[in-house]
Formats: C-alpha cells, sequence, structure tokens
C-alpha cells in the first residue's frame, strides 16, 4: 500500500455493529482466518497480494485498532470480538512484525 490510507464509511443498523460486518458493508475488500487471537484479517484491497498464512515470520501483518472518542487504541483481540458504536472506528495498519508498538492509523475524519 506504500503508506496509502483507504476511508470507508458504513452505516449503522443498530446500536452497534460488530466488525465483521461493517468490513463486509464497507465493500473494502479482505481476507481472514483463524488465529491464536481469534479472526485475523491477513489482506485488505490486495494488500498483501499473496499469504500462506496470516503472521508469516519475519513479514509485515495488518494491526487492527479501534478509534473511540477521537483516539486510537490497539485491539487486545481479533476483529471478530470488537463491537463499534457510533462515532466509532475500525483501523487496520500494516506493520512489520518487528515492530514492538505499532503505529495506529491516521483519525478518520469527516472532511
Amino acid at each position: 500500500m506504500a503508506g496509502a490510507t483507504v476511508s470507508k464509511w458504513v452505516r449503522l443498523a443498530a446500536d452497534s455493529n460488530d466488525a465483521a460486518s461493517s468490513m463486509r458493508e464497507s465493500g473494502a475488500g479482505y481476507q481472514a482466518q483463524s488465529s491464536g487471537f481469534g479472526e485475523a484479517v491477513c489482506q485488505v484491497n490486495n494488500e498483501p497480494t499473496s499469504f500462506p498464512k496470516c503472521f508469516p515470520p519475519d513479514q509485515p501483518y495488518w494491526s487492527l485498532f479501534v478509534e473511540i472518542g477521537g483516539a486510537w487504541a490497539s485491539a487486545p483481540n481479533g476483529y471478530a470480538t470488537v463491537n463499534l458504536h457510533d462515532k466509532e472506528a475500525l483501523g487496520w495498519h500494516y506493520v512489520q512484525q518487528t515492530d514492538p508498538s505499532p503505529a495506529p492509523p491516521p483519525l478518520a475524519t469527516t472532511g
């Protein structure tokens, strides 16, 4: 992705949406696999172009963040356990496995 930022907006169907539904409704292409942390997203918008597994040794991976109240927090589990509420966002950042504290994606703006 070379530093590209992609924003997708999803209207909540109820008071909250699970992240898996939000990802499907966003239209962002993604692939997921089960991992020790729950369901993990391995590919977003064809990055990486192919993957034999989600967390290959010494290769980048998609780190998950949730924006609540204008600040990002790292998600402790897989995306399938996240429930989003009004004015919250799901964020992904493609990072190196050697990074002990991955930076979050840019904060969402409504333009």
